[in-house]
Parts: structure tokens; C-alpha cells; sequence
């Protein structure tokens, strides 16, 4: 008995492992692609977060750089400046932001050095999740990298107060007062 080869044998076989390769590797990427874009989705969310905790700690710092008291005197409580000079008068006032009533020495910190008082206010998101915002409030002498007069005012905000946290996001705004 004699056996004839023919040249098509096998080439079914090679066409379907061709075709498999091709259709997964479009799979794989078009999967990669999409997770990317999960990731990417996420840290904007994280990202809007930190940036409104941010932006909620400026407000904060300068609505009570400027707010005046019930006798309409300046209440102050990052300080002022009397003029001639200017001389700094450091202020011992409590402010409220946030529900949180922040006061010296405890929850607001001056810095006699630098005229700068820093506080950090926590922000509980609909989920239980506690954003926070770092907020320092510079009083400008030469000395400080400020005016003479002038208020700068920076803030760190968060998307959570997790300092362990691999997705924390950091967003700073700051704003510069001049007298």
C-alpha cells in the first residue's frame, strides 16, 4: 500500500493557531487599554477631591484674614500689621472652619519666626472617607519671602488623611494678599 502526502495536511491547524494569536493579542490590548483607563478615571476622581479640600481651606483662611468682628474691628486671628512700620501685632483668636473651632496654641500653630500660622482641617466625604487641607498663612516681613504687609496664604489639600495611603493625591493652591 502505497501513502500519498498532500501538502494541505496540517495547514487547518496552522490557520486556527494563527487566527487564536491574532484575536488574543487584540483582546489582551483592547483589556489593557481599558484598565489604564480605570486607573486614569480614579486618580481624576482622587484628584477633584484633594482639590476641593484644598480649595475649601482657602476660603477658609481668607474669609477669616478679613472678616471683621460684631464692634466692626478688625477680628484677625493670623495677626495684622499697624502702620507706620509695618509692625506685626500677633492675634490669640480662635476661628471656626469646617464645624472645627481651631484655636491657639493646640490646633493653630504661629510660628513667631516666620509670622506664619498653619492649621489642618479634616473634611468626612459622603463615604466615610476624611479628606484634609494644610493650610498655612504667612504674614510678610522681608525676612519670610513675603512683603512687608502682604499676606500669603498656601494650602496642601488631600483626597484622604490615610498618610499611608498609595493614592493620596496632593493639590496646593495659594494666593498672595497684598496691602
Amino acid at each position: 500500500m502505497k501513502y500519498k502526502f498532500s501538502n494541505s495536511h496540517g495547514f487547518a491547524i496552522l490557520y486556527a493557531v494563527l487566527m487564536v494569536s491574532i484575536v488574543l493579542t487584540i483582546s489582551l490590548t483592547l483589556m489593557d487599554i481599558t484598565y489604564k483607563q480605570f486607573i486614569l478615571s480614579s486618580i481624576n476622581k482622587e484628584s477633584k477631591i484633594a482639590y476641593y479640600a484644598a480649595v475649601n481651606g482657602l476660603n477658609c483662611a481668607v474669609y477669616w484674614d478679613a472678616v471683621y468682628d460684631t464692634d466692626g474691628d478688625f477680628y484677625k486671628p493670623f495677626g495684622f500689621f499697624t502702620w507706620p512700620g509695618p509692625n506685626f501685632i500677633s492675634a490669640n483668636k480662635p476661628i471656626t472652619c469646617a464645624g472645627a473651632t481651631l484655636t491657639q496654641p493646640l490646633t493653630l500653630i504661629f510660628n513667631p519666626g516666620t509670622q506664619t500660622y498653619s492649621f489642618t482641617l479634616f473634611f468626612t466625604e459622603a463615604g466615610g472617607v476624611t479628606s484634609q487641607a494644610e493650610v498655612k498663612v504667612t504674614k510678610g516681613n522681608v525676612s519670610n519671602g513675603v512683603a512687608a504687609g502682604d499676606t500669603f496664604i498656601e494650602v496642601d489639600g488631600y483626597n484622604t488623611s490615610n498618610l499611608s495611603s498609595s493614592r493620596r493625591v496632593n493639590n496646593r493652591l495659594s494666593e498672595l494678599d497684598r496691602q
